[in-house]
């Protein structure tokens, strides 16, 4: 702190220390400050690990398409599928539908029955 020879002995080193010592005696009168105010705060850099669950969709594969298709039927029969969603999934089935009797064995299995 600089103290000229002439003129009043200054209270503050800058407005800023001024400032700072009106909002904790502002504080201190609300009640809101501790006994002893906290000069500054210390940050210390600590490593920090952050897992993310992802969720990624899978598709069934080989006998588990029985399952998956006959919960499709049942969700549909009860109504727990939108009709805008059913103009998607209708054509999908035709075409999962016409592979499967394009499949040599599924014309064999039908000769047999």
């Amino acid at each position: 702190m600089t103290v000229y020879p002439i003129g009043r002995v200054p209270t503050w080193c800058s407005n800023s220390c001024r400032h700072r010592a009106w909002e904790q005696r502002r504080a201190a009168a609300s009640g809101l400050a501790s006994r002893e105010p906290v000069e500054r705060i210390v940050e210390v850099e600590v490593p920090v690990t952050i897992t993310e669950t992802v969720e990624v969709e899978m598709l069934p594969k080989g006998a588990s398409w029985a399952d998956a298709l006959t919960q499709l039927a049942d969700q549909i029969d009860r109504g727990r599928v939108y009709d805008r969603d059913l103009v998607c999934i209708a054509p999908a089935l035709a075409a999962a539908t016409a592979a499967l009797d394009r499949r040599s064995w599924s014309k064999n299995r039908q000769r047999t029955r």
